[in-house]
């Protein structure tokens, strides 16, 4: 694998979310404040974006940074969000005690699997 390889995995998924999402490049563009050139050359494998960029396109398809790096998205977009919608369910009806214990959990995965 080389840097080509990886700015050609990184483009196509961007590509996948955006389209997984509902939005055009130019939709795209205007959430991350760049232009319709700079999202078709990452697409497209000809540009790997600076840290700033990949934040917002983190946040713009709200999923970690590590999806973007991976030969394919681990999940699709409507599986990430139906995951989130179930979670935020299971923790409405969590009682105080558990709710802590499920803090310490997510707490110590992040901190050792992410």
């Amino acid at each position: 694998m080389n840097g080509n390889d990886i700015k050609s995995m990184f483009g196509a998924n961007v590509k996948e979310l955006r389209i997984a999402k509902g939005l055009t490049q130019e939709k795209l563009a205007e959430l991350i404040g760049k232009d319709t050139s700079t999202i078709n050359r990452i697409e497209t494998g000809k540009n790997f974006p600076n840290g700033e960029t990949y934040a917002k396109l983190c946040n713009v398809f709200e999923v970690p940074p590590t999806v973007f790096l991976n030969a394919k998205p681990q999940i699709t977009l409507k599986e990430h969000n139906d995951y989130k919608h179930s979670i935020l369910q299971l923790l409405q009806t969590s009682s105080p005690e558990n709710l802590k214990d499920i803090y310490k959990l997510i707490f110590l995965y992040n901190k050792y699997f992410t």
